[in-house]
């Protein structure tokens, strides 16, 4: 189903360029082609429906081209996060179990710790992520001359729209992944949503830095603008640079663009942002993590023409559940809004009961896009799902006039900027650390990331460790993102009349260190 939207684009649009990276562009024929080859070299090499096919690249052409083929084929896609270490990366692989990946040439080391496990992919297929300088190297890379090889016939198959189009990965409270099922419907009515409410165009152009593997810059406006027809220009995803973003945004005329608060107060401060030609941008999309209200007010003050879009979602219950329009972000400025096109929220009680307008309850939502669950763990699918409606584990209450307010969460779960942070898996790698006896982990208010990692840790009698040794070590085990920015140590950890460890104790200490301080 998603495959043929792009066959429809490419008759309808074959010169329109779809895809930019770099100095490379893609029209929409070129696109349509490299998709097609693709998807008869994975055929060949054994790929059928429901196989699984990973990806472990930095943003680049290449993904969206493996998406398409896995579509056509009705194999399922399957975006790895590249920031991942060898350890995280080896239990995607243990979930998903996947047939073929294809990977950019500087993950080879990471591989090579994991070749000859039991799920380790049958074969890879190594590309070049590097952002081009030039529209075409001198030599093809092996990639593009393995492509140039293949059929370019139309692959025969006829793909359900029920079919799992992918899996993105998420950790679990247990620390282990958790595939998120998106089908070809969904996808397509995710896409069909964001195309109807910010009035997307074929003469639209988004500009996407933030990391493609991720729900949010993949689902916002990327793949909906190509089953639009309009332009998709892929920035480079790792050491984000504002200045860049300006001034790549200004070169290829940018009209709407998906952007983190994280990196969105980063562009408000540049030098360069009061030089920068932004005449062409319409729209700025912001969310994935609560966006701050001077930064807000700081938006509207800067850049009085553009419109900013506050919203809420998730990669479960859909990439945009709910936005504060760019009319309405004055009077109801910190708000996410009300539900985006064809989704019902609902704030409900510990039984699923509506609560009153005011009143702060569990999050929950179904539409068309909500994800299929999770795979292979139906009883996490079903702890999530209950008589149609998907549970966030968000708290939030909706006012008078019906706009939404999200109050947090009701997990533990540590959001670092636009990064999902579960406190037991940073724990389970202190605790693995010679001397340490026990350690709690906990999310405490940061300026930059919203929230950062603390870790509060308790060790032998007579043990001497350095919080540098506990970063490093988590480090080693963990990625980047998730190693704590803070380590306290102290005697022994609160706990509550259950004997659990009592995280708003910890919480509440770190606030009185930090008054005290």
């Amino acid at each position: 189903m998603i495959g043929y939207q792009l066959t429809i684009q490419a008759a309808h649009r074959p010169e329109a360029i779809a895809v930019a990276f770099g100095a490379r562009r893609l029209t929409y024929a070129a696109l349509h082609e490299r998709a097609f080859r693709l998807a008869n070299a994975l055929a060949a090499a054994g790929i059928g429906r429901t196989d699984r096919v990973a990806t472990l690249m930095y943003n680049c052409n290449q993904f969206f081209e493996t998406m398409f083929a896995c579509a056509m084929l009705g194999a399922v896609f399957v975006p790895i996060n590249f920031r991942l270490v060898a350890r995280e990366v080896a239990l995607q692989f243990d979930a998903c179990t996947p047939r073929l990946l294809l990977a950019g040439e500087g993950f080879a080391g990471l591989l090579a710790e994991l070749e000859g496990r039991p799920s380790f992919p049958h074969r890879v297929v190594w590309i070049d992520d590097r952002l081009p300088s030039v529209p075409a190297a001198s030599e093809p890379h092996s990639y593009d001359t393995w492509l140039a090889q293949q059929d370019v016939r139309t692959p025969e198959i006829v793909v359900p729209p029920d079919s799992i189009l992918m899996l993105l990965h998420s950790s679990g409270t247990t620390g282990l992944p958790k595939g998120i099922i998106f089908t070809h419907a969904t996808v397509h009515a995710s896409c069909t949503a964001k195309i109807i409410d910010f009035t997307l165009t074929p003469g639209d152009t988004t500009v996407v830095f933030g990391p493609l593997h991720h729900a949010g810059p993949l689902m916002d406006l990327a793949l909906p603008l190509l089953l639009r027809g309009g332009r998709v220009v892929i920035g480079p995803s790792r050491q984000f640079d504002p200045a860049r973003l300006l001034a790549t945004v200004a070169a290829e005329r940018g009209t709407v663009i998906p952007i983190y608060p994280t990196m969105l107060r980063r562009v408000l401060a540049a030098p360069e942002l009061a030089a920068t030609d932004l005449s062409s941008l319409r729209l700025v999309i912001t969310g994935g993590e609560a966006a701050p209200l001077k930064m807000i007010q700081a938006f509207n003050r800067l850049l009085p023409a553009v419109g900013l879009v506050n919203n809420y979602g998730s990669t479960e219950g859909g990439p945009i559940t709910a936005f504060l329009a760019p009319e309405e972000s004055q009077h109801k400025i910190g708000s996410v809004g009300k539900e985006a096109f064809g989704v019902e929220v609902r704030i409900a009680d510990d039984d699923g009961r509506p609560v009153p307008a005011g009143q702060i309850g569990h999050l929950l939502v179904r539409s068309p896009f909500v994800c299929g669950g999770y795979w292979n763990r139906h009883d996490l699918t079903a702890a999530s799902q209950c008589n149609g409606w998907w549970h966030t584990g968000d708290l939030a209450s909706r006012d008078a006039d019906g706009y939404l307010w999200i109050a947090g969460r009701s997990k533990d779960m540590i959001k670092s900027g636009t990064m999902n942070i579960y406190p037991v898996e940073v724990e389970q790698v202190i605790a693995s650390i010679e001397g340490v006896v026990e350690v709690g982990v906990v999310g405490v208010p940061d300026d930059e990331w919203g929230e950062a990692v603390a870790a509060f840790v308790v060790t032998a009698p007579g043990v001497t460790l350095e919080a540098a040794q506990v970063v490093q070590e988590c480090r080693r085990q963990l990625a980047g993102y998730k190693k704590p920015r803070h380590v306290v140590f102290i005697d022994s950890l609160p706990r509550g009349t259950t004997n659990k460890v009592a995280k708003n104790v910890l919480r509440m200490q770190w606030q009185a260190r930090q008054g005290g301080a």
